[in-house]
């Protein structure tokens, strides 16, 4: 992989968190658990302010691209529009690909911080990072843990 300049990894940190606050949001649409609405939308307002707290160290650097999302996550959510119509909104499916998203996040997170960053970037994205791994075992466990209550709900 070619060598990412500072900027560009904050960009795509910046747009992988406006995925994750539209991936939530949408989800919480489709969802009929108040819990699982809940939980989706205190992580879209997390990755909105994730995204809020990235930019003046992107602006430092000439500004954050204007990018309305990367193309993976607009992959992801086609594929998350189509699982749906299928699975009738499920909603331990849309928590299965939300934890997907989470995957995802956390791939990108990790990419970043293997980079050389200035210690208050990095101390910004290393917070961000263990939120983000946090909100993922947070959806892993109450799948795996719901399941059987959730399927009763839908």
């Amino acid at each position: 992989m070619a060598e990412q300049t500072e900027r560009e990894v904050l960009n795509h940190l910046i747009e992988t968190c406006r995925d994750g606050e539209r991936g939530f949001l949408y989800a919480t649409n489709y969802v009929h658990d108040s819990l699982v609405k809940a939980i989706f939308t205190e992580l879209a307002s997390q990755r909105e302010r994730f995204a809020e707290d990235l930019l003046p160290h992107a602006q430092r650097l000439g500004g954050a691209n204007e990018a309305d999302g990367t193309t993976t996550a607009a992959l992801h959510r086609g594929w998350m529009t189509v699982k749906d119509t299928l699975t009738g909104h499920d909603t331990k499916a849309i928590i299965r690909e939300a934890e997907r998203g989470e995957d995802a996040a956390l791939a990108v997170y990790k990419e970043a911080l293997a980079r050389m960053l200035p210690q208050a970037t990095r101390e910004v994205i290393e917070r961000q990072y263990a939120e983000v791994r946090q909100a993922h075992d947070r959806i892993h466990t109450f799948l795996t843990r719901e399941g059987a209550i959730l399927q009763e709900h839908d």
